[in-house]
Formats: C-alpha cells, sequence, structure tokens
C-alpha cells in the first residue's frame, strides 16, 4: 500500500503542523535563552542572576511565539478582540509545569553539576520536551487553549481531566 504525501498531509496536518510549530518554538526559545544569557552576563555581576533571568525571559518569549504560531497556524483560531487574552492564559497554563520544571532544574545543573548554562539549557530541552510529550494528550489539550466556545471548552477540558486521572490511576496498579 502506497501512501502518497498529499494523503499522509490530509490525513496528519494537525499533528505535522503542531510538530513543526513545536520544533521551530525550540530552536527559538533556546537562541532567545543563549542570547539573553550572552547580554545578561555584561549586565549582572552574578553569574546566576545573569542566567536564570535570561531563562524566566526566554521562556516567556518562547511561549508567547508558540501561543502565536499554534494560534495562526496551527489551529488557525478565529477568536479575537478581548477572548484572546482568556486564549493566551488557557495556552499559558499548559507550559506552567514544564517552565517551572527547567526554572528549577537549571541552577541545579549550573551550580551543583558545574555544567556551563549554555549547556545545561540545551540538556535541558531533551527533559522538557519529554515532560511535554508525555503528559496526557498534549496536542489535545492545546487544541483546548483553542476552542471557540468556553462551555465546550469547559466539558472537553473535564472529560480530559477524568481521563488523566484514569491514566494516573492505572499506572498505580501496575
Amino acid at each position: 500500500m502506497k501512501i502518497s504525501w498529499k494523503q499522509l498531509w490530509q490525513n496528519h496536518q494537525l499533528k505535522i503542523r503542531f510538530f513543526i510549530i513545536g520544533v521551530w518554538n525550540t530552536i527559538f526559545g533556546y537562541l532567545a535563552y543563549i542570547s539573553l544569557d550572552y547580554l545578561f552576563t555584561f549586565v549582572f555581576q552574578k553569574r546566576y542572576v545573569a542566567y536564570m533571568t535570561a531563562a524566566v525571559l526566554s521562556n516567556i518569549v518562547a511561549t508567547i511565539s508558540a501561543f502565536i504560531f499554534h494560534k495562526y497556524f496551527t489551529f488557525k483560531s478565529t477568536v479575537r478582540g478581548r477572548a484572546v487574552i482568556s486564549e493566551f492564559f488557557k495556552f499559558y497554563s499548559m507550559y506552567t509545569v514544564t517552565s517551572i520544571l527547567g526554572l528549577a532544574l537549571l541552577p541545579f545543573f549550573v551550580e551543583v553539576l558545574k555544567i556551563d548554562p549554555k549547556i545545561s539549557g540545551a540538556l535541558l530541552i531533551p527533559i522538557t520536551a519529554i515532560n511535554q510529550l508525555f503528559r496526557p494528550f498534549p496536542l489535545f489539550i492545546c487544541r483546548y487553549s483553542f476552542e471557540e466556545t468556553m462551555k465546550q471548552s469547559f466539558f472537553v477540558l473535564i472529560i480530559a481531566c477524568f481521563r488523566c486521572e484514569q491514566n494516573l490511576n492505572i499506572l498505580d496498579e501496575i
């Protein structure tokens, strides 16, 4: 059975767009981090202030970039006006755990393991990516943040949380 590129795109375009934006955002976020880290080494006297400030700011910038690209490229959301603010905060909430994980591990890698901040940032990419990928329903929850109807989204989120709870219960039994 031969599958054409066109058929593959038609069957999986949402997943492909999601993946493309994920790769773009990973590269963009890391480049923002190393650029800001380089800049802040001249601004701040203490090294940990420089790399942590760079990490926080690059995280915010990368999340805003991901939001814009997922909104207009991946999910083609039509939400406009003040509703975009709500849409953004729902989207940003997906990244909260990953952001905290990265920000908590960065000083551990730098201060305890004595790894350069730029290399530490690169080493954290697979760790945070795995965290993003293996959360229950990453694409589903991301799409939830771009739903136009709050009521529908609320019920979808409840179902997703219920399914996540079931998955966690199954893992506890294993």
